[in-house]
């Protein structure tokens, strides 16, 4: 029986093997191409432009919709001075969510301060990358602490008084 004549695919030669079966071999979708999975780096399949299956697809779209901490941040900044603009035109009602983004940003704030200070790292090193010395950044971590009822991780904090 011959191959079907309806099928395009490139067939490679056949021939004979140590145990003397004559073989006939089908080279994979893609290999005459020279295409490859954007996600698993395989073969394209006939039809498929970036992926050769569905799992590969949803895997590789995945990857590529990571959101960058600081390209998120610079987002919520936006929003929040475009809320601002909106509340500062005469939409007072709106105030009280604007002074609870406030306060939830100075708690978003000293706890990450408190982490990364449980992470080792310094004041002066924490302090460094806002522009403020270690001093005045650890005064303002201690009235925040006071005011949001948050452990003080103040460098003194371990000393008997």
């Amino acid at each position: 029986m011959g191959p079907d004549t309806n099928d395009r695919r490139p067939r490679a030669e056949s021939g004979d093997h140590d145990d003397g079966h004559d073989v006939s071999t089908t080279i994979p979708p893609g290999a005459v191409t020279g295409r490859r999975c954007g996600q698993c780096a395989g073969p394209l399949p006939p039809k498929r432009r970036r992926f050769c299956s569905d799992i590969c697809r949803i895997r590789g779209q995945r990857a590529e919709r990571v959101t960058e901490t600081g390209e998120f941040g610079r987002a919520a900044i936006r929003m929040i001075r475009q809320m601002a603009k909106r509340v500062g035109a005469s939409d007072i009602a709106e105030f009280g969510a604007v002074w609870e983004i406030m306060i939830e940003a100075e708690h978003t704030v000293t706890r990450a301060i408190d982490e990364l200070r449980e992470s080792g790292y310094s004041w002066a090193q924490i302090g460094a990358e806002v522009g403020w010395g270690r001093q005045r950044l650890t005064q303002w971590r201690q009235r925040r602490g006071e005011n949001l009822g948050q452990r003080n991780v103040a460098p003194d904090s371990g000393a008997a008084g």
